[in-house]
């Protein structure tokens, strides 16, 4: 019996082994930079200058200039009209998240560096699931930090990772809808947690996010 239990799982560690070996080397680095080309990929932007670690650059093209693109943007946040994501999912982690598929007057107010955006509910976490604007350039830029890392940029450091969205036109009716993620000087424990906790369902959530504003814009600007 013991023999079997013990070529059972090395049988279970193989299988693990190779979809870890396929996900990393395979599907990974799709997933990583979805829909971006080598040249949206390796394009300065502006919130480069935040972190130096790693950056991974997701997009789509949307058949708008970015002036029709940007209000949809300024809307986002869990106050305002949520991320255009899947709202079921991002509910599961009690963000009480509720999308705004149109645009309103009252979420206009224009964004400035160190406004809060709330990832979820301001009673949830403890108050801690947002982000701070770092630098943002009407129908350009809206970079994202965390608290801390927000305090750290004023002191003149560097942040352990930015978020950030970008409008860069590639002719007078069409513009890539970047969005970028960047990582900084974080411990190994750190990345561990990322790669296996976060990666994969900030992937799902952010596509959505990007097709949904391209839908939106395409069809109600």
């Amino acid at each position: 019996m013991r023999k079997f239990l013990s070529k059972r799982r090395l049988q279970i560690l193989s299988v693990i082994s190779i979809l870890l070996i396929c996900y990393h080397f395979m599907v990974r680095p799709i997933i990583l930079d979805w829909g971006a080309n080598q040249t949206l990929q390796e394009l300065p932007l502006s919130g480069d200058t935040f972190t130096s670690g790693d950056r991974h650059t997701r997009a789509v093209l949307i058949n708008a200039p970015p002036e029709k693109i940007w209000p949809w943007i300024v809307q986002i946040g869990q106050e305002r009209g949520g991320f255009y994501s899947h709202q079921w999912l991002e509910n599961l982690f009690f963000a009480d998240m509720k999308n705004v598929y149109r645009i309103e007057s009252k979420l206009q107010q224009p964004r400035s560096v160190g406004d809060t955006v709330w990832l979820a509910n301001r009673e949830r976490y403890h108050g801690g699931g947002y982000q701070v604007i770092a630098e943002i350039t009407p129908a350009r830029s809206y970079v994202m930090v965390g608290g801390s890392d927000f305090d750290r940029l004023q002191k003149g450091l560097k942040a352990s990772g930015s978020w950030a969205l970008y409008l860069y036109p590639q002719s007078d009716s069409t513009t890539w809808f970047i969005a970028r993620s960047s990582g900084g000087d974080i411990s190994f424990g750190e990345k561990v947690i990322r790669y296996f906790t976060f990666e994969v369902p900030h992937f799902i959530m952010e596509i959505r996010m990007l097709n949904t504003i391209k839908r939106l814009t395409e069809t109600k600007s």
